[in-house]
């Protein structure tokens, strides 16, 4: 198992989401920190999107449309469906909120990114099929839109929720 690098590559950058409905589609997030990915995988219509939020709330921001959980979940759900995902029986997964960086106490981004994703999506209705929390190490995630495999690399191994 390896991920993917081709022409169909669509890189989320920190509060960003790629969306597709192409089968040659890999949906890829790099670096993850404290930061959380959420996938979500609609089945039926091979619809994936995968949205990377840097912190669990925060200003809405145009420029960052889910930068922030509380803000910008929604904004990622109701694109997923306008791209025509249905949500109830779509597959989520998420990864990341490691607890890479300790500022003075510790400020525990990861974990309260993690905590804050559980409960906006239990809040709407929706649970994590799989899930890479925490630890202390960062990622690289990558959401196959073909099939709805979830890969993660660290730095000594690769691995599918």
């Amino acid at each position: 198992m390896t991920l993917i690098a081709s022409s169909s590559l669509l890189v989320a950058g920190i509060g960003e989401m790629v969306l597709s409905s192409s089968a040659d589609s890999h949906l890829v997030a790099y670096g993850l920190g404290s930061c959380i990915v959420v996938t979500v995988w609609d089945p039926r219509t091979k619809v994936g999107g995968l949205a990377h939020f840097m912190l669990p709330s925060g200003p809405a921001n145009n420029a960052s449309p889910v930068k922030f959980i509380d803000t910008g979940l929604d904004t990622y759900l109701k694109a997923l469906e306008a791209k025509g995902a249905v949500l109830s029986r779509s597959v989520f997964k998420a990864a990341g909120a490691a607890a890479t960086l300790t500022i003075g106490g510790g400020l525990a981004i990861g974990k309260r990114n993690a905590e804050s994703m559980q409960a906006a999506l239990t809040a709407r209705g929706y649970r994590l099929a799989a899930a890479a929390l925490g630890g202390n190490v960062g990622r690289t995630v990558q959401l196959e839109v073909a099939d709805g495999r979830f890969l993660i690399k660290s730095l000594s191994a690769i691995s599918e929720l």
